[in-house]
Order: structure tokens, then C-alpha cells, then sequence
């Protein structure tokens, strides 16, 4: 593959300014700009890249699922980009399709979709696909890479192309479905929630074996996961003292679930030389392909502010509604733009 063809639709490595240091290895952080005539240049650069990919032996991937025929319909107008056949491109629905398989049902999270073989324990689904070959099927679509999170001083939030993902996968009675990928994502719950309270009734002791706490140095109060309207009934009776009773009530209200909100965005992902060898990678193959987490390698990422510390992450995978282990799951990605003006934009507390 001609790299400096690739990266002049991405974050270019050579003739740059600016670059950052992570982990012994030059990444760049230049800006660029994408026009439709590049893109579709670099979709022939793509399937060069996948034989290429496939004469070394990449294909080798974990094992996984095989789509069914009735997955197979969703991508039967789409062209497959390469010769595994876990990436599809259909321009006529200006739309990119990605071949995975659920890998997780419950549990913190840093990413929605990981490459195989790399963050399964902390991804719902895993992909055969390389991500980099997705960046240049969504730049075949005329989409123009942003800029990472950055951290340090002042948080700043990543930046990009806006992007619609639809999942879309067989349940047990053999029937297509498909959702909005934001539904199989939700605020954690698995944490301590927290509201201010000046002091606890002077009558009342908390029960030792009860998830609720209260902290008199923070003056806080905490109850460990979700508090559900019957628990915060029982609560309440301990006391009658109305400051208590309120903020019964707020941690009722905190901890209750919600799908993630915010819009998914094309960061891009960075290259990265090693200074010994010469030999360039695609940061996000190394397992930041769809964060839900704030990486600087991320190819695609959320519009806001989410930890990746393990005391403070924020989502965790929807047991509810995320189908069995190895269930086959095509994402679909468009660009936000792209979508026709009949078509509805999903909400993440909708089931199309």
C-alpha cells in the first residue's frame, strides 16, 4: 500500500508538523482534508491493501461467527471490499458495513467494537476487519477525519464527522433486527452513587448489611448500584426527617440507567513509526476502533468527556437488551449527513 496516498486522507506522518510521543513511537496529529475524488482513490488503494493484507497471511484472524443468510441480505446490494468479506461498501445508501460478533454481555467498557484478539474484555462486540481498512472505506465516502481527545491541562474533547451506527443481528426466531447502537450501551451502574447531605436524622443507623452509606467527613450520602422505587420505599421508613427522605429520592433518580446520548464521531486514529525498523501502524488496529472511552488512537469516538480509568469509567454494555455471546452482528456506518431526508434519525431509546 501506498502509505503517504493513505495518509494524506488521514494523520499523515512525514511532512508534518507537530507530533506527539507515545510509546517510543512519532504519532502525527496534522490536520487534513478529504474530497470525494481522494476517496474513491483511496478505495482502489483499499483492496490493494487487503491482497496485500491476505499474501502475508493477516486473514488469520480468531475465529468467528459466520453471518447468517438473513444477515447476508443486509449487505446483498453492498460491494464487499475485501476478500474475507468482513467489509462492505454500498454507495448507494452511502454506507459502510463492518462484520463482528458479540463478545461481551455485561461489564464495564471502553469501547463498543475492539479489532479480534484485542480488548474483548472490555468490548461488546469484535470485529476480523482491520480498522484501518473501515477509515478508508468511510474516506470512499467522502468523510473527513477530526481530531483525537486531548488531555492535559484543560480537557478537550475529541472532535469529527458526525456517524450514525445501526447494529443489526438474527434473534432466536430467525428474524432480522436492528438497533440503534447507543441502546446496547448505558450509564454504569456498578458504582457508588452520591448526593449531599448535611447529616444523617440523629435517631437513625444505618443497617451494616445495607448498600447505603453515609460519609459525615464528605457529608455525603452513597448507595452502591441502581436504588429501584421499592428499595427507596424501604429506605424511607427509616426516617421521617425530610432532607434524609429527599435525598432518598435523588439517589432513586441517579442511578437509575440510561442508553448513551452522545453522537459518535470519524476521529481518524493515527500512524505510528517505529524509529528502529521503519515499519509504520495503524494505532486503532492496535484496539481502539469504536471507543466509548476517550483514546487518543481512537478511530471513532463519543462527543464528550468519558474516562477510561477504571475507578471512573462511565458506560457499561445494556444486559437488557445485548443478544448472546457469539451472536454474529453486522455495524452499519453512515455519515450523519447522509442521511435522506425521509429517513428518521435514531434515537438511543428507540428500537427502529
Amino acid at each position: 500500500m501506498n502509505t503517504a496516498e493513505f495518509n494524506s486522507q488521514g494523520n499523515s506522518i512525514g511532512e508534518c508538523g507537530m507530533f506527539r510521543r507515545r510509546e517510543g513511537f512519532a504519532v502525527s496529529a496534522c490536520s487534513r482534508a478529504t474530497s470525494m475524488a481522494a476517496g474513491l482513490r483511496v478505495a482502489v488503494v483499499l483492496l490493494g491493501l487487503s491482497a496485500m493484507m491476505s499474501a502475508r497471511g493477516e486473514e488469520q484472524a480468531p475465529a468467528v461467527p459466520t453471518p447468517s443468510k438473513v444477515l447476508a441480505g443486509v449487505v446483498k446490494q453492498a460491494i464487499p471490499m475485501n476478500p474475507q468479506r468482513t467489509l462492505w461498501l454500498d454507495r448507494q445508501k452511502k454506507a459502510v458495513y463492518v462484520q463482528s460478533h458479540v463478545v461481551l454481555t455485561a461489564g464495564l467498557l471502553e469501547m463498543l467494537c475492539c479489532p479480534a484478539g484485542t480488548k474483548e474484555h472490555e468490548s461488546i462486540l469484535a470485529s476480523p476487519c482491520p480498522p484501518q481498512l473501515v477509515h478508508a472505506a468511510l474516506l470512499a465516502l467522502g468523510a473527513e477525519t477530526g481530531k483525537p481527545a486531548e488531555f492535559g491541562d484543560s480537557f478537550r474533547p475529541p472532535q469529527g464527522e458526525k456517524l450514525e451506527l445501526t447494529l443489526f443481528w438474527e434473534n432466536e426466531q430467525g428474524k432480522l433486527q436492528q438497533q440503534d447502537a447507543r441502546q446496547w450501551i448505558r450509564t454504569a451502574t456498578r458504582r457508588y452513587f452520591v448526593v449531599p447531605l448535611e447529616t444523617l436524622p440523629p435517631d437513625l443507623k444505618l443497617p451494616e448489611e445495607s448498600d447505603l452509606k453515609y460519609d459525615a467527613q464528605r457529608r455525603e450520602l452513597l448507595h452502591y448500584s441502581v436504588l429501584d422505587a421499592a428499595q427507596a420505599r424501604q429506605l424511607q421508613q427509616l426516617s421521617v426527617d425530610p432532607p434524609f427522605r429527599r435525598a432518598i429520592d435523588a439517589l432513586r433518580d441517579a442511578s437509575q440507567p440510561q442508553p448513551l446520548r452522545a453522537e459518535w464521531i470519524f476521529v481518524g486514529s493515527a500512524f505510528q513509526v517505529d524509529p528502529e525498523t521503519g515499519k509504520q501502524y495503524y494505532l486503532a488496529d492496535g484496539g481502539d476502533f469504536i471507543c466509548v472511552a476517550n483514546f487518543p488512537s481512537a478511530m471513532i469516538d463519543v462527543a464528550m468527556l468519558s474516562s477510561a480509568s477504571d475507578d471512573s469509567r462511565g458506560f457499561e454494555a445494556n444486559s437488557d437488551v445485548v443478544p448472546p455471546l457469539g451472536t454474529p452482528v453486522l455495524i452499519k456506518i453512515q455519515r450523519t449527513k447522509d442521511l435522506k431526508p425521509g429517513d428518521k434519525k435514531q434515537s438511543p431509546e428507540t428500537n427502529p
